[in-house]
């Protein structure tokens, strides 16, 4: 088509929204069809636009919470347009367990929104469409801290475990933004490619019922987000021993968002296989704010436990204690990263890493000029077998898949580094972060309802009267299970190995056909070079706090160490009130056991709930 055809095409379609809202404000309904723009090379007919004002009932019983965005949604519909979105209230209310000081409710705020043309209903191109997406959070009003975390005592090696899987990208954020071509409509087409500001999280490793759940180990990392190692290498100090930045986290969240392209393809009915490839963005989300932990403070270090919970500001001065942990009476200065948020508009990869602090003008040349900041490939694959068991036609979901980060990151384990120096540095290099990840999901039964028999075709109709009811499986009610594992190298991920498992029922009470409810578990097993690094001799973690002279580990026996990390544990339950199609109240209830994963922090006991609404 040529761009004077379009230009008149949107043209028409901004004067038919006019008139139409002109119509309507006078009349409550309205009608404008065959509409003809007849270009040199042809003629284009745009259809009829009516609009009939919403009733109360209708809006209830319908499908949006807009009521189809005040009854324009079938009409811009016909023109290509559609607009969808969730709006969400979260409440988290930790009853025991976690970090001391920190706020123990919590509510977290989001609303989503995607915008999608489809140019099969005027230009003819099935399967063709284009989409943009957006989104705003917050937690407790803030955009850049995430203090559910912080609760429940699940910053730092255990993130991944956070109570909430909103707490990442907060603020006003720009989503994936795509073109998209696919052979037929729906969630399994034949084939397809997607190219632009996208995110693999939406495409690969999908398990929906495991949405319903809020822990963000269960419903959103899977045992791959916040696994990474010490961090990425983002420069090299004048002795050339490496600087690292805490931002090496696989981004497997519905945050990010970088150049790239997808493909799908179906070899079968009941197989497919995808690949992503793309940009691999290092510090895609920013820094947020983050608590002192319970090893930040005495007995692990010099500062008062009174700190334990509260935020790290970016310069404070702090009271100190002494090796009995009495007071001092004096104060030492910390500084920390000052907290920043990109909104996912970093079209041009990564920001230049920043020291806000520097201890130096020579430091704050090296750490401000930019030069060190890091793009890479990022490639996610994945092949995958739904089956379909039985009379009842069960679905199954089986998949492999494996993932390639490539950020030039640290190792935990301990190695002679020389960059042009001879000075050697504990952490070797490793070009990538890559892992494993197995789905397996199965409907375990259906609910079987009573249909009537057909009529009889019998002469005598007698006889037809005793024919028996038939039952037949209930396309959605019934028992579902979901299970996922992950394999990252413990070398340079704190969490290499992950599984949860868990049972979902949907309609279980016939008077609540529409409701579901369920429980889950998932564990992370800690990686023992994590161990080894944070209990060797050359590390400063292990310069514990608690003996007279306190200089070095060797002459300070008393010295409080840092304890080895184990796994971290979390069990979840839920109960989904459909109020009706687009209106929910979830409660929910979760523990998570060892939350730091090294036994500093009690298990964390979690209440909360949830009401989404879609429009």
């Amino acid at each position: 088509m040529n761009r004077h055809l379009l230009f008149k095409t949107l043209s028409a379609i901004v004067i038919v929204g006019v008139i139409s809202a002109t119509n309507t404000a006078l009349a409550g309904e309205g009608t404008i069809g065959g509409m003809t723009n007849a270009p040199a090379k042809g003629s284009f007919t745009l259809p009829s636009f009516t609009w009939k004002a919403p009733t109360v009932a209708s809006w209830w019983n319908g499908n949006s919470g807009t009521a189809e965005w005040l009854g324009l949604g079938k009409s811009i519909g016909d023109y290509g347009f559609s607009i969808s979105g969730t709006a969400r209230e979260v409440f988290f209310g930790q009853v025991s367990g976690g970090l001391p000081n920190a706020n123990k409710s919590n509510w977290i705020n989001e609303e989503k929104v995607a915008f999608v043309y489809d140019f099969s209903k005027l230009f003819g191109i099935n399967g063709l469409t284009i989409e943009s997406n957006w989104r705003y959070r917050n937690d407790n009003g803030s955009e850049n801290n995430p203090t559910v975390a912080w609760a429940a005592g699940t910053a730092g090696n255990s993130s991944m475990f956070n109570p909430s899987k909103d707490t990442s990208g907060m603020g006003m954020r720009i989503l994936p933004q795509f073109l998209k071509w696919q052979s037929e409509k729906g969630d399994d087409p034949r084939f397809m490619v997607k190219g632009g500001w996208i995110n693999p999280y939406e495409d690969f490793l999908q398990q929906p019922d495991s949405k319903w759940f809020e822990n963000n180990a269960i419903a959103s990392a899977k045992g791959i987000g916040g696994t990474a190692g010490p961090g990425t290498i983002v420069g090299y100090t004048p002795a050339g021993v490496p600087v690292t930045a805490k931002n090496t986290a696989v981004p497997w969240s519905s945050t990010y968002a970088s150049w790239g392209g997808e493909l799908r393809a179906k070899p079968s009915s009941s197989t497919y296989v995808q690949a992503y490839l793309g940009l691999a963005i290092g510090g895609y989300s920013g820094t947020q704010g983050s608590p002192y932990s319970n090893t930040d403070v005495y007995p692990y270090s010099n500062l008062s436990p009174q700190y334990a919970g509260t935020q790290k500001q970016p310069v404070a001065n702090l009271n100190t204690v002494k090796y009995n942990g009495s007071p001092t009476g004096t104060t030492t200065q910390k500084s920390n990263q000052y907290v920043y948020n990109n909104h996912g508009f970093n079209f041009q990869g990564a920001a230049p890493y920043n020291n806000p602090n520097p201890t130096s003008q020579a430091s704050a040349n090296y750490y401000n000029n930019g030069v060190y900041s890091q793009n890479g490939v990022y490639n996610v694959e994945e092949v995958g077998w739904t089956p379909k068991w039985g009379k009842d036609k069960l679905a199954g979901k089986y998949v492999l898949g494996g993932y390639i980060w490539g950020q030039n990151n640290t190792s935990y384990t301990p190695t002679t580094w020389v960059n042009g120096q001879t000075k050697p540095y504990p952490l070797q290099n490793n070009p990538l972060t890559w892992g494993l990840y197995f789905q397996g999901d199965q409907r375990l039964m259906a609910v079987h309802n009573q249909v009537a028999a057909a009529p009889s075709l019998d002469k005598n109709p007698v006889d037809g009267k005793n024919t028996p009811a038939t039952t037949v499986a209930d396309k959605i009610r019934g028992l579902y299970m979901i299970n996922e594992c992950t394999f990252t190298p413990p070398q340079n991920n704190a969490i290499p190995f992950y599984f949860q498992t868990g049972l979902v029922y949907k309609g279980l009470f016939d008077a609540r056909k529409l409701d579901a409810c369920g429980i889950v578990l998932g564990m992370g097993f800690y990686s023992q070079y994590l161990n080894y690094y944070t209990s060797s001799q050359n590390q400063a973690l292990t310069k514990g706090y608690g003996s007279p002279n306190n200089s070095t580990v060797a002459s300070s026996p008393t010295a409080q160490y840092l304890p080895g990390y184990t796994s971290t544990e979390v069990v979840e339950a839920f109960y989904n009130v459909q109020i009706n199609k687009w209106l929910a109240f979830r409660p929910d209830a979760q523990v998570i056991v060892n939350p730091a994963g090294n036994g500093t922090c009690p298990d964390a006991w979690i209440l909360g709930a949830e009401i989404l609404a879609k429009f």
